[in-house]
């Protein structure tokens, strides 16, 4: 499963499992609309806001009935709002702390639970913003900023 799949480095991470063979479930909020992927017999898309838990049961749901497993997780989905850390609103926050960290949390508990319960491991890569450790300047990151 990816999630944040429908362009940049979801869509290429996606390509990726793609030409090693492996199936994929691919999820955004627009995953179905993606320019850079296909629905195909290895690729499911699914549409959603993987801040929302029932987003992520979806995506589950899915992988599960269309692949019979989940073997692998990246977690690419995120947003980042170009903004000084105290211009923030609540609702930058919210939606923030929804993507960032809700989103992951959900799809990686469904994921390990399934893990668990095939008894075969798996894998969970959890992707950040490259501005972490290659910041760009005057653009402002919120715990940097001031």
């Amino acid at each position: 499963m990816v999630t944040g799949a429908s362009q940049g480095i979801g869509a290429g991470v996606v390509q990726a499992f793609l030409a090693r063979g492996y199936n994929v479930v691919g999820t955004s909020r627009s995953a179905t609309k993606s320019k850079e992927l296909s629905a195909s017999d290895h690729l499911a898309l699914i549409d959603g806001d993987i801040g929302q838990f029932e987003t992520a049961q979806k995506v589950a749901e899915l992988a599960i009935k269309t692949f019979c497993s989940i073997d692998a997780v990246v977690a690419n989905a995120g947003i980042y709002t170009v903004k000084s850390f105290i211009d923030y609103t609540a609702e930058d926050f919210r939606a923030l702390v929804s993507t960032n960290l809700e989103g992951f949390i959900y799809i990686t508990q469904l994921a390990v639970k399934q893990m668990l319960a095939q008894k075969s491991g798996g894998s969970i890569v959890s992707i950040t913003s490259s501005m972490v450790e290659n910041p760009i300047a005057g653009v402002p990151i919120p715990s940097y900023d001031y």
